[in-house]
Order: structure tokens, then C-alpha cells, then sequence
């Protein structure tokens, strides 16, 4: 294991040196990071993997992006850094679809590099979950009585990963390979996690009006709350030739790895947690 700086291209190409071929899952969503910083790592190191793998003549790159890329664009895919005034998750799409440019112009150059689009996904091993893979270990410390009233596509982790696998062996260069879920409603997904921590509770659905009261903040802001208070749900056809586990055995893995496993069960911890990234 090499143990390096994304944004540091000489330990980049250091970690690579023998590789065959990269997956490049790297990005951050600590959304309470300095704009610059965050664009850095979700950009800069992204240019920083494909340089190095052309340098090394890597036979594959792969890039995990985001569904939302392929969705109704939010900006220019050419923008070259963060404005001031862009709100903390809308910052993550932008530099998403950035990075996604970089990667095609440089597929343009020679680079053999494939994009896998993945919509929201969960799954077991969860280290550092994301605001909404926080319901996960809040589920298994109380049950979860209210929920934004949106909705969103959602799939497994380790769908994801057979799918990056699969566009690895067989995906096309400078092809975009969307790997699509589950439509699902909040409410409905909540209960399905509720359940999975053994406490059958349907949560009541808060309104955007209501969540704009208290939308405070640089990452629950008034963006966010429009975000999560409608259908974020994905039509895009599923690309990629693999099984994918049901939804309810899903959430019933994360939430028995976050019970067994995981020190954000604690109240403490979570807070903690969460206080550090997202506030």
C-alpha cells in the first residue's frame, strides 16, 4: 500500500510505477473544505492520475464519477476552478463533471481512460460516509422519525465495484458507462433502514418550506435543501452487464457493518464526525 497525496503528482506517479492498470475512486465530500482545496483534489488529482498513467503507459484508467454528470449540467464542463459564491454541494457536481472533461480531453491525446457513472450507492465498509450514508449509523443508535420529502436512484457498492471491473475488461475508451439503482422515495428508503435496525418506523416527510427555516450553515443551505426535497430520480438506461442485489439486502450489510464495525454508532462519534466535515 502506498500512502500519498492525490494532489501531489510526483507521489502519484510513485504509487502507480508498475501498475498495468488504475481505478481512480479518489474524490473528497468534505463539503466545509476551503473551495480551492476541494477543487484541487477533485480535479487537480484527477488530472494528476491520467498524466502519470499516460507518463507510465498504463493500459487502462478507469474514473468513478457520478451520475449526475450525464443529468441536466449545473455549469460549463470547461470551467477551470470555483467561484466563491457556489454553494458546497453543488461545488461537488461541477467538480465532478470538471474532472470528467479533463479526462476525456486527455482521451482525445491518447489516454485509454473509461468513466463509470454511478448513482448514490451505499454499501458495508463505509469509512467515511457521506451526510446522507449517515442515516445509516443513526438508524442503529435511534429510529429515524423524519426525513426530507425527496427522492433519489440508489444502488450498492459492490454493484459498483462489478461494474468497474466489467468496464475495466471489456468497457470502450472514452465511453461513459451510467450504473443505475433504484428509484426510491425517502421516506420509503428510511423505513427499509429503520427495519434493518429492528424497528419498524415509517418517518414523517419534512417539506422544503419547513427545512428552509432552518437551513443555516455552508453545507445545509438553502441549495441543499432543494436538492433533497425532490425527486433526484435517474431515467438513465443501467449500461453495464451485471446482477444487482436487491435494494433491502443491501441496506441490511451496511446497516449490520455499521452495527459490528463502525465507531459512528456513538452519539459522541457521529456528532463529531459530522461537526468536522459538513459544518
Amino acid at each position: 500500500m502506498a500512502v500519498g497525496d492525490i494532489t501531489n503528482f510526483s507521489e502519484i506517479r510513485a504509487a502507480m510505477l508498475g501498475c498495468d492498470s488504475v481505478v481512480h475512486a479518489c474524490s473528497t465530500h468534505t463539503y466545509n473544505l476551503p473551495p480551492e482545496r476541494f477543487w484541487a483534489i477533485n480535479v487537480g488529482g484527477t488530472c494528476n492520475v491520467c498524466d502519470a498513467a499516460k507518463e507510465l503507459r498504463c493500459d487502462k484508467v478507469l474514473l468513478t464519477s457520478t451520475i449526475s454528470t450525464l443529468l441536466a449540467p449545473t455549469c460549463d464542463a470547461t470551467t477551470t476552478g470555483p467561484l466563491p459564491n457556489w454553494p458546497a454541494r453543488q461545488l461537488m457536481s461541477i467538480s465532478k463533471r470538471a474532472a470528467e472533461h479533463e479526462v476525456l480531453v486527455r482521451v482525445e491525446k491518447g489516454l485509454p481512460a473509461i468513466i463509470v457513472n454511478p448513482s448514490y450507492f451505499v454499501g458495508p465498509y463505509d469509512y467515511s460516509p457521506s451526510p446522507f450514508r449517515l442515516w445509516a449509523p443513526l438508524a442503529v443508535r435511534m429510529p429515524i422519525a423524519f426525513v426530507p420529502s425527496g427522492g433519489f436512484n440508489v444502488i450498492g457498492a459492490q454493484d459498483v465495484s462489478r461494474a468497474c471491473v466489467w468496464a475495466l475488461n471489456h468497457g470502450t475508451v472514452g465511453t461513459r458507462y451510467p450504473v443505475v439503482g433504484r428509484n426510491i422515495d425517502l421516506v420509503e428508503y428510511v423505513t427499509i433502514l429503520n427495519r434493518a435496525a429492528g424497528r419498524d418506523v415509517v418517518p414523517r416527510p419534512l417539506s422544503a418550506s419547513l427545512l428552509r427555516w432552518v437551513a443555516v450553515g455552508k453545507v445545509f443551505d438553502r441549495y441543499a435543501v432543494d436538492l433533497i426535497t425532490k425527486g433526484n430520480y435517474v431515467f438513465e438506461q443501467h449500461s453495464v452487464p451485471i446482477e444487482r442485489d436487491p435494494l433491502e439486502e443491501v441496506v441490511s450489510r451496511t446497516v449490520r457493518w455499521f452495527r459490528e464495525e463502525s465507531r459512528l454508532v456513538g452519539l459522541y462519534s457521529l456528532a463529531r464526525y459530522t461537526w468536522a466535515r459538513y459544518c
